[in-house]
């Protein structure tokens, strides 16, 4: 039964979790993310690096999107004609050309995301599932004695539901 299951469960630990400091590169979160990918391949995909604090303390979480957002040319950013239609990049052609390597110098503190929400490893797997759609998040990082111990996320929880569902 759902209600009996723990978030820790299913969470997957910190120490298999893609985890940077905040002052990484843009261009080092990625290779942790495809070194990740490869490492983990088949047990799952990584889609979000959490960002650390030199007190190891969480900062915040830096999702694929927040990678590609700041790789995105500056032009593009303050163009409201682009922002109106995006199907115009495609008159630009090479958006990701020259500045591509400049722009993944950025460090990752400067487009990460915010923490919105975290769950505690001893909560049931419902509440998790409940912060996640109030909050509209896919993941959140696991706490034990407000420490990051892992990550949950909605896929392994699906997963669950489905069984019991689908009765497997």
């Amino acid at each position: 039964m759902p209600q009996e299951k723990k978030v820790k469960d299913f969470m997957i630990p910190l120490e298999d979790y893609p985890h940077i400091p905040y002052w990484f590169t843009l261009r080092q979160a990625m290779a942790i993310v495809r070194e990740a990918s490869i490492k983990f391949e088949g047990s799952f995909e990584p889609r979000a690096v959490l960002v650390f604090d030199e007190k190891y303390q969480l900062m915040g979480m830096l999702t694929l999107r927040d990678i590609v957002r700041g790789l995105e040319p500056r032009f593009l950013q303050e163009t409201a004609l682009i922002k109106a239609d995006p199907s115009l990049t495609v008159l630009l052609k090479d958006l990701f050309g020259p500045g591509l390597k400049e722009a993944s110098q950025k460090q990752v503190s400067e487009v990460m995301s915010p923490i919105r929400v975290t769950v505690n490893a001893d909560d049931p797997i419902a509440k998790a599932l409940a912060l996640m759609i109030l909050e509209n998040v896919g993941m959140m990082p696991v706490l034990e004695n407000n420490k990051v111990v892992g990550m949950v996320r909605m896929n392994e929880l699906f997963q669950e539901i489905s069984k019991i569902v689908l009765g497997d």
